[in-house]
């Protein structure tokens, strides 16, 4: 979303005093904090991780306007941290169940995917066609 390297701290010291600062902010950016109710941001769920002993914020970002895919897909690249990207549709159920049960994913990642589609499945109307999952169908 930033389309900037500057915003990755692991390739060298960082040389921008505010590298989040609205100024430096993309075109994708930009346009979605130009007029409210393009984007909404919410805590789908907090939870404990016994396991490391770390709290985990899930979190669900959902970009409202439709004009956003047409106009800045192209635009859109991985971060920093990935290694590779892939695209799934809130319309595809039965490819969105199949990454749910892929064995790579680790107990803060899924957490946060389950609590986010859930959420998504509530909020999501005719632009979301997700079965419901629970503990017991996975």
């Amino acid at each position: 979303m930033f389309g900037r390297g500057d915003v990755d701290a692991t390739t060298g010291t960082a040389r921008a005093v505010s590298p989040m600062h609205p100024g430096r902010w993309s075109a994708p950016m930009r346009w979605l904090e130009d007029e409210l109710g393009r984007m909404r941001m919410e805590c789908t769920g907090f939870g404990l991780n016994l396991v490391s002993g770390n709290y985990e914020f899930a979190t669900l970002v959902v970009i409202e306007d439709e004009e956003f895919w047409p106009r800045f897909g192209g635009q859109l690249e991985a971060n920093w941290e990935a290694s590779g990207l892939t695209l799934y549709s809130s319309l595809d159920g039965e490819l969105i169940t199949d990454l749910v049960q892929q064995e790579a994913w680790s107990n803060e990642g899924l957490f946060a995917l389950l609590q986010g589609l859930r959420r998504l499945r509530e909020i999501g109307g005719s632009r979301v066609s997700l079965p419901s999952f629970g503990l017991s169908g996975l």
